[in-house]
């Protein structure tokens, strides 16, 4: 069921989820969106954060020689594209990884769907921004909130008034894909080729700085290193040259190389392994990349035409 609620009705409904979880929302400070504590609706900024969420459940850095802490943390202020990375994220380590596992079990996301585009965005082509699947979804239209809620987190949505439009998120991803349209896909993980000079352009001007990695929210792969603290695993980069190196050298020892492994993971080997593409389209690496490599060019590059 959806929900209709008011400003007011969203400060109760944060208020009653603050009894059993630790609050944390997007908030703005110093010129930022950035996720922080909160005691108030009226501290979430809709805005797009500075950074994606995913260090709530992938720690940039951490001992793993400790147990994981089971931490109940609830996030408002998610965005859609950064919570279906999450999922995404889900079919690769969920129950593998005890760390990831045990905050992605304790951890209530409540994600904002855009009613506008953001800048160089394509989540429409990967599903976005309406959610099949969430805990706590919201749509944030005029002086209303529609509210849907996952059957676990319906108890809190308990005494609010229910929306006389109950396709009122059905239609508003009608009218956003209408309005914005979609980069077509069209088969990409076969349309793609492994002697593509697009890799080679790429890495001409790649710095192999890593962050578009970083700034992913599909991106997972980490570093696992002894120091004298303990044992520590990191956020890892598949476009740092130290990725690859083994005992026997390096099976990437071109940058070229390690590119194109970066999208063949993307949009060829998670396809065929998890039948899904490993990108949400919330374009977070071009906004982070120095030199403007372009993901999306990757989809739209005329392979049969080199």
């Amino acid at each position: 069921m959806i929900y209709e609620l008011t400003e007011e009705d969203m400060e109760r409904l944060l208020q009653k989820i603050a009894e059993e979880y630790d609050v944390f929302g997007s908030k703005e400070e110093l010129g930022e969106v950035v996720f922080s504590k909160i005691s108030s609706f009226s501290e979430v900024s809709e805005k797009k954060s500075s950074y994606s969420p995913k260090d709530f459940l992938i720690k940039r850095s951490e001992n793993i020689l400790e147990i994981p802490r089971a931490e109940k943390k609830a996030v408002i202020g998610v965005k859609s594209c950064d919570l279906r990375g999450f999922y995404l994220m889900d079919l690769q380590i969920l129950n593998k990884d005890p760390f990831y596992t045990v905050r992605r079990q304790n951890t209530l996301f409540i994600n904002f769907v855009c009613t506008e585009m953001c800048p160089g965005g394509f989540c429409t082509s990967f599903g976005g921004p309406v959610l099949d699947d969430y805990d706590i979804q919201v749509l944030h239209i005029g002086q209303s909130y529609f509210v849907e809620a996952d059957p676990r987190y319906e108890r809190y949505l308990a005494g609010f008034r229910p929306a006389s439009d109950q396709d009122v998120f059905v239609k508003h991803s009608k009218e956003f894909n209408r309005k914005y349209g979609k980069i077509e896909l069209n088969g990409i993980e076969k349309r793609m080729k492994w002697s593509s000079k697009l890799w080679t352009e790429f890495a001409n001007y790649c710095i192999s700085c890593g962050a578009c990695n970083y700034s992913c929210p599909t991106c997972y792969c980490i570093d696992v290193y002894d120091d004298e603290t303990g044992r520590k695993k990191e956020w890892d980069s598949c476009i740092l040259e130290g990725f690859t190196k083994t005992a026997a050298g390096n099976v990437r020892p071109d940058l070229s190389d390690r590119l194109r492994q970066r999208f063949y993971h993307k949009f060829k080997y998670y396809k065929l392994s998890k039948g899904e593409y490993l990108c949400t389209g919330c374009n977070r690496c071009v906004d982070d990349c120095p030199v403007d490599i372009d993901i999306k060019e990757v989809i739209t590059h005329d392979y049969d035409k080199e």
